[in-house]
């Protein structure tokens, strides 16, 4: 059991590998893009702090406030697009005996995590440095938020990619549910900005608490009310059930 075990991380390692070689070839001068774009997203993030100053909270820092909100969103939305596609289309690699929708599924959602992790530590040091919010109230605390939301997006992935193999017009339902959380999952605020009054509508969303984790454990100055691990975990578990019960069950479906 242990040596399958070893052997399919090594063909997600391997598939991995490939969707991060496959992604440089986008691009004339390989990995140097990983230096362009985020020297493009540090002149934006030095406008929307000017921009964005009235709305962030007096005691937060507002470059590290929106690095906190809006690189991790963004690596969940890569997740949930990577795992939608890998699950709801064919590919050739299949036909290898050793290949699973979900190896390629897990593969491609690790390569956008690795970039946006990549992305956030860098800007998120540079930035809380140059704001004096450095160092982090509890720095693993962090990270274990920045995991959970890219595992909901996983999670997500799983169900309305299988979903969608019988169903496509469910794509669009994806392009609706990202526009929604980009005004309700807290990318741009946190939940005290708000009368408690509203708070039960927004504490639905499961990424909303994975945003408010991220900022009450980098920020000293601030404690969330509403933040629920335990929510989140909830989440994670049931849509990972969901998701892979489907997959499992939709493996003699044929691609459409």
């Amino acid at each position: 059991m242990f040596a399958d075990i070893r052997t399919q991380i090594n063909v997600i390692a391997a598939l991995t590998i490939r969707e991060l070689q496959n992604l440089m070839k986008g691009y004339n001068y390989g990995f140097a893009w990983a230096l362009l774009e985020p020297l493009m997203f540090i002149g934006i993030m030095r406008v929307a702090r000017s921009a964005f100053k009235g709305l962030t909270p007096p005691n937060m820092q507002p470059s590290t406030f929106l690095i906190l909100g809006i690189v991790p969103f963004y690596m969940y939305i890569q997740a949930v697009g990577a795992v939608y596609k890998s699950i709801s289309s064919s590919d050739n690699l299949l036909k290898f005996p050793r290949v699973t929708p979900v190896d390629l599924a897990i593969a491609s959602a690790l390569c956008d995590f690795c970039i946006y992790f990549a992305l956030f530590i860098l800007f998120i040091v540079f930035f809380s440095i140059y704001e004096g919010a450095w160092p982090p109230q509890n720095p693993l605390a962090v990270v274990a938020a920045f995991i959970a939301l890219w595992m909901l997006g996983m999670g997500l992935g799983f169900v309305v990619g299988t979903a969608a193999r019988v169903f496509p017009p469910l794509k669009q339902f994806v392009s609706y549910y990202n526009l929604a959380n980009r005004m309700m999952g807290g990318m741009l605020f946190v939940i005290t900005m708000f009368p408690s009054s509203f708070w039960p509508y927004f504490t639905w969303n499961p990424v909303l608490h994975c945003m408010e984790m991220l900022r009450d454990g980098w920020f000293v100055t601030y404690t969330s009310p509403v933040a629920s691990p335990a929510y989140v975990m909830e989440w994670i578990l049931g849509l990972w059930l969901l998701g892979l019960s489907l997959e499992r069950f939709q493996r003699r479906v044929p691609y459409v």
